[in-house]
């Protein structure tokens, strides 16, 4: 029987290696049987990141990610696994059959042409010395110009179909410059557009391409270049200040923040994205040194957008417009951002200007509220105080009302316990009070959450004695091969991720093959148990150490019981309940006696 062709995750990982993947972004040097370098996704002095090239993973024991070659250009580059397939494809060799080819075929083209037209905009600028005054008096420098690739689409005075006419002329097809969204049909004529039936969509606008998070333009946004006063005739409609590319099968405003190619490295550096409004805001944050801000063009965030984000940074600091009228939308992306457990922080701006205007005018200023940006449930507190009297029970009700739906939606219930005692100080009410108007807040169900979000409690945040031994003792299993001794049973183990483990590795009775039937995140964790075993301990010393670690894992069970028999001694000292104290003692008397003999 012939063998099953490869899937192109198979053929990539075939050809290239974990190590291979990590050592073409990163400086990694041979450690024992491993390979170690200094993490990219966290600040160390000390290398803690480490390749296995006998299991074809990493882990950063500082801040703990790991993974395959997948999940490392998928937080090195920002991008989800489509896209870290299609990298690692091209780094491979790997032809991908997903797509139809005549759609791939139709995708290239398109980029191509939408890089013509970045090209042909900004050319234009040399002609117009005009737009370039205008873009210095608004303090974009030269090479922000030119690193932005701005341009200029010209206006009606050249026609009405400039680029469309330019584009023709290199061989692009009218329907090609509909489907990449750069020229529009006259009327509602049916059938394939002709190149006299269309028009450029952007005519007189300062251009702004839109680039993916691989830096390939897929869209533009267009602003209108101021025009002389009485160059619109009586009746005529005011062009928009702002139009965008339609949605077009490279270009989905909800998928997109504008600058993300470029604030991404930055990003991950500074473990902080500032979410800034418009094109100029995001032009004028890079050119001010704070290169780690990108800009939502006028949508509220959506859940991939955040994804995007969450993968390279854990803190979103806000400057949009906080004023009545913007906030209701602003508190829609606050929410969700919120949800899926980003610290967000906001950005004051003073005198109601964008940030665009302001770092024009005073660069240090802005640097200085960016520094100084606060957290979003005290930035919204002080709001609301400002506006309500704490002292009358309407007061307490508003302030209420703006914070508490805020604090509902943290995931982390110290940093939730936090705000409640500091809303019940400030109000002047018991805590118990706040909560249970917190309780009664109808919140929207955590749908925002994906699966790879929610798979992150599996690893606890804190790792106590019983869990250290716990995963010690799974490593030196699965990293040299032992046999499970019969007395190493799954109630040893607190967590069910290490009982999984534990039961897949004894079912297998082979470590690769007992990884192989993991899913990817409880394998990722049985790979860091094994890479932190082999740094550890000698694989001589491992038999040795697994009798150790079983009898302290024993010793810390009964130290658990002990501690919950006083406290069961203590409350039934409390209801006066004499009998059920002596038994008590019995029983603590009988497992302290056990422990000493260990």
């Amino acid at each position: 029987m012939d063998a099953l062709p490869m899937t192109p995750v198979e053929q990539i990982k075939s050809r290239l290696s974990t190590a291979d993947v990590v050592g073409s972004y990163i400086k990694i040097v041979r450690a024992g049987a491993n390979l170690k370098g200094v993490c990219p996704f966290h600040a160390e002095k000390s290398p803690s990141f480490f390749v296995s090239p006998a299991r074809d993973s990493w882990h950063c024991f500082g801040c703990g990610k790991g993974g395959d070659q997948f999940s490392f250009v998928m937080d090195m580059e920002g991008v989800d696994f489509k896209e870290a397939l299609e990298i690692l494809a091209r780094k491979a060799g790997v032809e991908l059959r997903t797509e139809n080819p005549k759609e791939r075929s139709e995708r290239a083209r398109l980029f191509s042409l939408l890089e013509e037209a970045a090209a042909w905009y900004t050319g234009n600028l040399a002609h117009y010395p005009e737009v370039v005054t205008y873009l210095r008096k608004r303090g974009v420098a030269q090479e922000t110009i030119a690193s932005f690739q701005i341009g200029y689409a010209l206006p009606v005075s050249n026609g009405w179909r400039a680029f469309t006419e330019q584009a023709i002329k290199k061989g692009y097809t009218p329907d090609e410059l509909i489907k990449a969204g750069l020229a529009i049909k006259k009327g509602e004529q049916n059938g394939s557009a002709s190149a006299t039936s269309l028009y450029d969509r952007f005519r007189n606008r300062i251009m702004f391409p839109i680039a993916d998070y691989n830096s390939r333009i897929i869209g533009f946004g267009g602003r209108i270049f101021p025009m002389e006063s009485g160059s619109v005739s009586n009746g005529e409609r005011e062009p928009a200040k702002y139009i965008n590319s339609p949605q077009t099968i490279l270009y989905d405003k909800s998928r997109v923040l504008y600058a993300f190619d470029k604030a991404k490295g930055a990003m991950r550096k500074e473990n902080n994205c500032i979410l800034v409004e418009g094109y100029m805001d995001a032009i004028m944050a890079h050119q001010a040194g704070t290169a780690y801000t990108v800009a939502v063009s006028g949508t509220a965030l959506t859940e991939y957008q955040l994804q995007a984000l969450k993968r390279l940074s854990e803190r979103i600091s806000t400057a949009f417009d906080m004023d009545e009228a913007g906030e209701s939308a602003t508190r829609r992306s606050i929410d969700l951002a919120l949800e899926m457990g980003f610290d967000v922080r906001a950005i004051t701006i003073p005198g109601s200007k964008d940030p665009a205007d302001l770092i024009a005018e005073d660069v240090s200023v802005w640097t200085t509220q960016v520094e100084a940006a606060d957290t979003i449930v005290s930035f919204f507190l002080q709001k609301a105080l400002a506006k309500h009297d704490p002292e009358t029970i309407g007061g307490k009700q508003g302030i209420s009302k703006s914070v508490l739906p805020l604090i509902a939606r943290i995931p982390q219930h110290v940093e939730k316990a936090h705000w409640v005692s500091v809303v019940a100080s400030r109000l002047g009410v018991r805590e118990d009070a706040v909560w249970a108007d917190l309780q009664n807040i109808k919140n929207t169900p955590q749908t925002h959450t994906s699966k790879a979000e929610e798979k992150e409690t599996v690893v606890p945040a804190y790792r106590g004695r019983a869990q250290l031994l716990e995963e010690r003792l799974l490593g030196m299993l699965l990293a040299y091969g032992l046999a499970v001794p019969v007395d190493v049973t799954e109630d040893l183990f607190s967590t069910e991720s290490a009982r999984v483990i534990l039961r897949s590795y004894r079912q297998q009775k082979d470590s690769k093959a007992s990884l192989e039937s993991l899913d990817p995140e409880l394998r990722s964790m049985a790979n860091k148990y094994m890479l932190e075993t082999e740094l550890a301990v000698a694989k001589e010393n491992a038999p040795e150490e697994v009798t150790s670690c079983m009898e302290a894992l024993r010793r810390e069970a009964l130290k658990k019981h002990l501690e919950k028999i006083e406290g069961d001694i203590r409350r039934a000292e409390g209801a006066g309940n004499t009998q059920q104290v002596s038994v008590l003692i019995q029983e603590f008397t009988a497992l302290s006696k056990q422990l000493t003999s260990l």
